[in-house]
């Protein structure tokens, strides 16, 4: 469980991103090889990366899987110990694998911050009914999907005994949920931990609240990395500062008399919208280049073009602003 928790803080990413295909990654080898790293432009590097973690936190999720309902059902299954690796050992690595996939396709590891800010207990709370009933189900389903491997095998690893036959099922059931339940109990610690709001202000007392308490939440704003958990963060912050009368000596300081620091507010809110736009046009204008094509296709795929969906994945900080 510390393995797939800490693959999914390499994924944990507060905007979608999209993965290289096989192809596409092949064919990077190939330029790297021959070509070097300048070869490969920065949208490919990004892209296999994102491929590169999603790899990890599948792999990761099918050790997790195996280690773990191996240790909590191995000592309910009557058989030796390499009868019981090759058939409670295939299901579980299944299971992980079924829950890694699972979170790759349905972005699971995708950061949905919450204008509502509620604290980390009480939000963690609300999430448990949601994480039990997501358990059972993906719990059923990947006790029918590692249950068809079971039909492979040979038929001395089976129990004879119907009644302990379905006894060890039940357990492996039990222990299945056990599992998910875990699985998702950790991806909702790292939402609400990640999403928790951080105050970018200086402590009240000091010498900074008085001169300029505005700055680190500026330099944060105007200097982050594009897209990291930081520039979110910073975003957020603001947000709650300018939406609400809970901290005001704070939203005050952005009209001090210069204007300035009104300015550096117009124009850090004003980026991402210009960068929004922009991409947006630039997707639009690459899907109608191949008109023929798209009269070919129905709507759903047009609007579903790559160069499309990742015009919105900062959509986030454009709906906050």
């Amino acid at each position: 469980m510390l393995l797939f928790s800490i693959s999914v803080q390499l994924n944990s990413s507060p905007q979608f991103r999209l993965h290289a295909s096989l192809p596409e990654l092949a064919l990077g080898v190939v330029r790297f090889v021959f070509g070097g790293l300048s070869s490969l432009n920065k949208d490919f590097v990004r892209r296999a990366r994102a491929s590169l973690t999603a790899v990890v936190l599948v792999c990761v999720s099918a050790l997790s899987g195996f280690c773990a309902v191996v240790s909590i059902v191995g000592s309910s299954f009557s058989c030796s110990f390499g009868g019981l690796i090759s058939t409670l050992g295939l299901r579980s690595l299944c299971v992980g694998l079924f829950y890694g996939f699972y979170c790759v396709f349905c972005q699971r590891w995708v950061l949905d911050f919450p204008i509502v800010q509620r604290s980390p207990f009480f939000s963690y709370k609300m999430g448990l009914l949601s994480a039990v009933r997501q358990a059972l189900k993906l719990s059923v389903a990947s006790y029918m999907f590692s249950a068809l491997f079971v039909l492979l095998l040979p038929d001395q690893h089976r129990s004879s005994v119907a009644g302990q036959y379905f006894s060890e099922q039940f357990i492996f059931y039990v222990g299945n949920f056990a599992v998910f339940l875990s699985w998702e109990l950790i991806l909702y610690l790292h939402k609400v931990l990640h999403t928790k709001r951080f105050v970018f202000a200086p402590s009240k007392g000091s010498a900074a609240v008085e001169t300029n308490p505005s700055e680190s939440l500026l330099a944060a704003l105007e200097d982050s990395q594009p897209r990291s958990l930081l520039q979110y963060l910073a975003y957020l912050d603001l947000y709650m500062v300018c939406g609400s009368n809970i901290e005001p000596w704070r939203r005050a300081a952005f009209f001090e008399e210069t204007g300035e620091t009104y300015k550096r507010v117009v124009a850090a809110c004003l980026r991402p919208l210009e960068q929004f736009t922009s991409n947006l046009a630039e997707g639009l204008t690459s899907s109608k280049i191949n008109k023929l094509s798209h009269q070919l296709s129905s709507p759903n795929e047009y609007f579903h073009s790559s160069e499309i969906l990742e015009s919105f994945s900062d959509f986030q900080i454009t709906w906050t602003l």
